[in-house]
């Protein structure tokens, strides 16, 4: 199927969810009402106070006409950050903002699905029996109906435009548009410069370990073809690092020539810092595979109300069988990954890169993702995406017929979407936590 039948299909498919989880999800799809103030908050101290005038950086809070010069300012959001929403709220006021802001939220959200999904079927292209323009559909629905992606809809982190700009960046490398590539992974960065610094960390060490270990075999296959020209390494790491160096380097001419600031140290996001409640190590940051929390389902007996019915009893039972189900097809996508990463060429350098980069918040940051749940893990709605379908395309290689393979692959995405929209579902609105 050509490429503009795909995409039809894909508007098609996304305005379906879209109308849907708005009518029949909870929280709908606009933006939580705490993180609105927070964003109008944040633009509109900017627009009152000058947009340099903090050096870029604005405040954080929730609160509503609260006097905006009292609050100390945030050190993880400057202006570049949140762009979009400071134009609209400078050219058109308050009531814009809360009506575009989710909007222009909902449209990088499905760029990104549409990428994800192209660049799925570009890693299967070249040993999948099952036709691109199923796969291609099935990709792009995975990826928007899982319970990260939600999330974002709710409360949209700077990783929206970072995958955004990312995934954008990894199709102009696929068509060769390098320097297009090079200004995405730019904006990448200015998105979001530590998903750059992880990145670029990958690909830095694809550079110099092999000079150490005198083994250059294979090293780079897991980079964009464009790394092997000459330069095209540098102009790569270049394109993530500039970016996340001047912000590093902004905030901290902030920190010295402002009293009163917030955010929390590296330590404190490490989980090391001698105060650290909220660590719950690896297993804590690998939370995350389940799409939400376990909690959710015991809240009443955490909250003291322990009266048992049993209409709560089976909430709660379901409840716990969803999540789990979830982390056990998170698992499995994981395993599809290996899979993929084995069989397609092109994939070690689509999917690895952010594989690594995410590897790298469960690891080391390990406070940061047990307390941020859904947002440094909407990254995973690529990679659950794309492991998900390299199952259904491996499995069909057993099959002799596309055809019937199809056809059965068809009610298995279909049962791992809806309780990929069942898990959304359970989200809770808990202000300043994901």
């Amino acid at each position: 199927m050509p490429l503009m039948f795909r995409l039809i299909s894909y508007c098609m498919v996304g305005s379906a969810y879209l109308i849907f989880m708005s009518m029949y999800a909870p929280h709908g799809i606009d933006w939580f009402s705490w993180y609105f103030y927070r964003i109008f908050n944040l633009a509109e101290y900017l627009r009152l106070n000058g947009y340099l005038s903090s050096y870029g950086f604005s405040i954080w809070t929730t609160c509503q006409d609260c006097n905006l010069s009292g609050e100390p300012i945030y050190l993880s959001d400057n202006v570049i950050k949140f762009a979009p929403y400071i134009l609209v709220n400078h050219l058109w006021g308050k009531e814009s903002l809360q009506i575009y802001g989710p909007i222009i939220n909902c449209f990088a959200i499905l760029v990104s699905a549409i990428s994800a999904a192209e660049l799925i079927v570009k890693c299967v292209k070249n040993y999948s029996k099952i036709a691109f323009y199923f796969i291609g559909v099935a990709g792009f629905t995975l990826f928007l109906t899982a319970p990260w992606t939600y999330r974002m809809f709710l409360q949209p982190w700077a990783e929206v435009y970072f995958l955004m700009f990312t995934l954008l960046a990894l199709l102009s490398f696929s068509s060769h548009h390098n320097r297009l590539a090079c200004l995405l992974l730019f904006a990448a960065g200015l998105a979001q410069y530590q998903w750059a610094i992880a990145v670029a960390m990958f690909y830095a060490l694809l550079t110099i370990v092999p000079y150490l270990t005198k083994d250059r075999i294979g090293s780079s296959d897991y980079i964009p073809p464009f790394g092997n020209e000459r330069l095209g390494k540098f102009a790569i790491i270049s394109s993530l690092l500039l970016p996340a160096v001047g912000n590093l380097v902004l905030r901290f001419i902030l920190q010295q020539n402002f009293d009163v600031t917030s955010g929390s140290s590296l330590l404190t996001r490490v989980g090391i810092s001698g105060n650290d409640i909220h660590n719950g190590g690896l297993l804590g940051a690998l939370q995350f595979l389940g799409g939400n929390r376990i909690t959710l389902c015991v809240q009443d007996y955490i909250s003291g109300n322990t009266a048992f019915t049993l209409l709560k009893g089976i909430s709660m039972y379901n409840c716990l069988l969803s999540i789990t189900g979830m982390a056990l097809l998170s698992i499995l996508s994981i395993f599809g990954l290996c899979i993929l990463l084995k069989k397609s060429p092109l994939s070690k350098w689509i999917i690895l890169p952010l594989a690594y980069g995410f590897l790298i918040f469960i690891t080391v940051l390990q406070q940061s993702s047990s307390v941020h749940l859904l947002g440094y893990s909407y990254v995973f709605s690529f990679l659950f995406a794309a492991g998900i379908a390299s199952v259904v395309v491996f499995i069909a290689q057993f099959i002799r017929s596309s055809t019937l393979s199809i056809a059965l692959a068809i009610p298995c995405l279909t049962g791992i979407i809806i309780l990929s929209i069942r898990v959304s579902m359970l989200t809770e609105v808990v202000i300043g936590r994901t």
